[in-house]
């Protein structure tokens, strides 16, 4: 029998992170000199940003803050609003709070008090508790720019319009500007790669526990629940998404969410999970054999789906852009003759959002994190494959964010004995 590899044994010889976590929170002083880079990009004009997220279903549902916000204050509450007046004398940002509501406060907790510590914390000019109207700021700097990104929703975004009434009435021009925090966010500090990478060992861990369960019998949602248990039990602060695990037929569906399926001899399981550390995301998939070894019909699709991702990979250049990439996914599974199995995008940006912001037309930038996950599809035989991992863009191409996971077929092998033992 041929030995486990090195790979594996190592992987599995301990099941807790060797390096320490770095604090879920930045300093105040990380959301400042964004702020900074946003202020400079104003070109003069004053702004505006109100917090976009959206409360969770379920009684202890937390707010989730959206990622432009987010990555300008650190701040998950909702109701909240930034407003940025360049040619103020003394007060330049101001984050602007709901008011305090005393009777809700004893349901949800208190809530804290303006005072120099809470302007401390929050690392602006000024903390006020109310809504911004702007038309001072608006008529020191002459114009407003429209920051907030256009979005899907049919209504306009409330700071937009509370940004175009501010500038009607101090008779100032408007500029657009909405792809700057989307530039600003794409290229990521090592700050910020710090708490990926350690989601990443976090993720890696709850992947070592479905590999171990992913077993004759037990329910996809079985497999979720031990899953999602490391995850949290080492330190995760949230998942970056809802967690998929398809097995069998399940496996071709590309967002199958029930996980309700027993698993059986002979199928294979895609999982598509990962933890969040400090509100960072990560994005990993991994298909595992219930019985220990891919069928020789699995493992040809296996075989192709991770070449698909070694070429995409040789692709990484300076200059690259998401088409380049994409047309290189799909130059290798039309060699491999399943191209017509494969449905969706080779992959996308992540940061704060597991989808994060970035130009899907544009060149690269370094510090890029993005996701390399082609996939093929076969639910008239009852079975999917998909490989996903995350790489960063740098100056002379890649590096591979997953690289203690296992990709190839041999070591995806090994990993689930391993871990079975």
């Amino acid at each position: 029998m041929k030995a486990l590899s090195c790979f594996a044994f190592c992987l599995f010889a301990s099941q807790v992170i060797a390096a320490a976590p770095p604090p879920p929170d930045l300093p105040a002083s990380a959301y400042k000199a964004r702020r900074d880079q946003v202020m400079n990009g104003l070109g003069g004009c004053a702004a505006v940003i109100a917090a976009q997220g959206h409360q969770p279903s379920g009684v202890t549902g937390e707010f989730h803050q959206d990622g432009d916000f987010y990555w300008l204050t650190g701040l998950n509450e909702e109701g909240a609003w930034l407003e940025f007046s360049p040619k103020a004398k003394t007060i330049k940002v101001r984050l602007w709070l709901q008011p305090r509501d005393p009777e809700a406060e004893r349901w949800t907790g208190p809530r804290e008090a303006i005072s120099p510590a809470l302007l401390e914390k929050w690392g602006v000019d000024k903390v006020s508790r109310g809504q911004p109207d702007m038309v001072r700021s608006a008529a020191l700097s002459g114009c407003v720019a429209i920051i907030a990104p256009l979005g899907k929703a049919k209504d306009e975004r409330a700071d937009v319009k509370l940004a175009r009434d501010a500038a009607s009435a101090a008779g100032a021009k408007i500029e657009y500007k909405r792809t700057l925090l989307e530039k600003l966010r794409s290229a990521h500090t090592p700050d910020e790669m710090a708490r990926m990478d350690y989601a990443l060992a976090l993720t890696r861990l709850g992947h070592q526990a479905a590999a171990r369960n992913t077993v004759t019998g037990v329910s996809e949602k079985f497999v979720q629940a031990q899953m999602e248990h490391a995850f949290f039990a080492n330190g995760a602060t949230g998942l970056s998404y809802g967690s998929i695990v398809g097995s069998g037929e399940n496996g071709a569906v590309l967002h199958w969410g029930r996980n309700d399926r027993l698993l059986r001899a002979g199928d294979l399981v895609v999982i598509d999970a990962a933890a969040e550390y400090g509100r960072y995301a990560t994005d990993i998939t991994r298909t595992y054999p219930v019985s220990g070894k891919f069928t020789d019909e699995q493992a040809k699709v296996y075989r192709a789906v991770y070449q698909a991702q070694e070429d995409v990979m040789a692709a990484i250049k300076p200059g690259v852009s998401m088409p380049d990439l994409q047309k290189a996914a799909e130059d290798s599974l039309r060699r491999a003759g399943y191209l017509d199995k494969f449905i969706h995008g080779f992959g996308h940006f992540v940061g704060l959002d597991v989808h994060d912001v970035g130009d899907y037309e544009a060149p690269l930038p370094v510090g890029a994190v993005i996701t390399i996950e082609p996939g093929v599809y076969l639910p008239e035989r009852g079975f999917g494959v998909r490989i996903e991992d995350m790489v960063e863009i740098t100056a002379t191409g890649y590096r591979l964010m997953s690289k203690d996971f296992p990709r190839k077929l041999e070591d995806v092998e090994a990993w689930v004995k391993a871990a079975r033992k």
